[in-house]
């Protein structure tokens, strides 16, 4: 049999910095030294193209498809539009047309028609109609529970007509994936929490796994000062609410106490709205300068109130040798959930945390000794990375 896989994901993984990118990396160097890596994408920019021919490209060769809507703008219009009408018919999200259309479904076809894989890794229930009747030989990665995650939205939102939209597109991917989950012989989350969502759908043949990591680094930072490092793009619905939270209702009791304490905000996006005293809107770091300039902070923050998976920024965070303060939604899947942060879900505790933190340097290297340990054990040791792969090729 192949020892061949065939990664079938929207976009090329690595070029967009951000979580599910993460993600998918860490994913595919769980298996890419013992595996030929293909990979079916389903767009594909100039910076795509360009590290798809880079020699430490993790794929052996990378198929990529258009979208059925790519064209002129009255084309992008006209599909929208049918796929909108098509949605509401059959209780799909509109997104599942975009990604499972026909000229994917012929290249697909023809790739499988000149080679043989031991098996197919999808991440997404967006592609689940690209791969019908291939669901025996198919792992399908769930990073979030999204129906899960735009309900919690939609608790959140004032304007009654945008909440009740929420609900709708909500309840579309709950019916979707009831329908195209329990097909599938191996269903993997990135947390128990999703898994026991999705269980809850139906899926029974499906597993959590903790996300693979690089190797930790050798040099840690010392952790002085009094910077809060928030790491996301405020553009990015949870992450807005997240800081604009912290900004509003934690922030000025940190300040009263420690009144030269600074957050830095590292990400892009739109800050307008966003505007408090001892801000320093840092922006986004080539790779090669980012560990440097998160190093200078004394601890990091996770205030996220939206969304379900595994939060990356905690794992960045801890990765990088920073003690966290995280809520619990973002706290699973990661060591902050076993007692490797500071876990605070109000104004007040989680102020109190921060202070904690901000007041005793020995207590950050205890909790950042704490997370280097946990980082190890459950996400970068041999051990785990095996673990993941053994997950990916099972058939059940």
């Amino acid at each position: 049999m192949s020892n061949d896989i065939l990664w079938i994901k929207a976009r090329m993984p690595g070029v967009v910095l951000d979580g599910s990118s993460f993600v998918s990396t860490g994913l595919i160097s769980c298996l890419q030294n013992d595996h030929a890596i293909d990979l079916l994408c389903l767009r594909l920019t100039s910076r795509e193209e360009a590290q798809a021919a880079e020699p430490s490209c993790p794929f052996r060769n990378v198929f990529v498809a258009d979208t059925d809507n790519a064209g002129g703008l009255a084309r992008r219009i006209g599909y929208r539009l049918g796929y909108s009408l098509r949605s509401e018919l059959t209780s799909t999200p509109r997104s599942v047309f975009y990604e499972s259309g026909r000229r994917a479904r012929a290249l697909l076809e023809r790739v499988l028609a000149e080679r043989r894989y031991r098996r197919i890794i999808a991440e997404y229930y967006t592609v689940a109609p690209l791969i019908a009747g291939l669901e025996s030989q198919t792992s399908l990665v769930l990073h979030d529970a999204d129906h899960l995650s735009i309900d919690l939205e939609a608790s959140q939102e004032p304007s009654l007509p945008r909440r009740a939209w929420l609900h709708h597109r909500a309840a579309q991917m709950r019916a979707f994936v009831e329908r195209v989950g329990p097909r599938f012989a191996s269903v993997l989350t990135l947390t128990p929490f999703d898994r026991q969502a999705y269980e809850a759908l139906g899926i029974v043949r499906i597993k959590s796994f903790d996300v693979p990591l690089p190797d930790l680094p050798a040099q840690l930072p010392t952790l002085e000062g009094e910077s809060i490092a928030f790491l996301g793009s405020v553009d990015y619905a949870p992450n807005r609410d997240a800081l604009a939270w912290f900004l509003a209702d934690v922030f000025p009791a940190v300040l009263k106490r420690y009144p030269a304490a600074r957050v830095q905000a590292f990400g892009g996006g739109n800050r307008g709205g966003l505007s408090s005293p001892n801000v320093d809107w840092m922006g986004r770091f080539p790779q090669g300068e980012y560990a440097r300039a998160l190093g200078g902070a004394a601890l990091g923050i996770a205030p996220i109130r939206l969304g379900t998976g595994v939060k990356v920024k905690v794992l960045d965070m801890m990765w990088h040798g920073l003690p966290v303060v995280s809520t619990t939604l973002a706290s699973r899947g990661t060591p902050a959930e076993h007692g490797a942060a500071l876990i605070a879900d109000t104004p007040a505790a989680f102020a109190e945390a921060v202070c904690d933190l901000l007041g005793s340097r020995a207590r950050r290297l205890e909790l950042q000794g704490a997370s280097q340990k946990r980082l190890f054990e459950q996400h970068a040791s041999p051990a785990a990375r095996a673990s993941v792969a053994r997950k990916l090729l099972s058939g059940g």
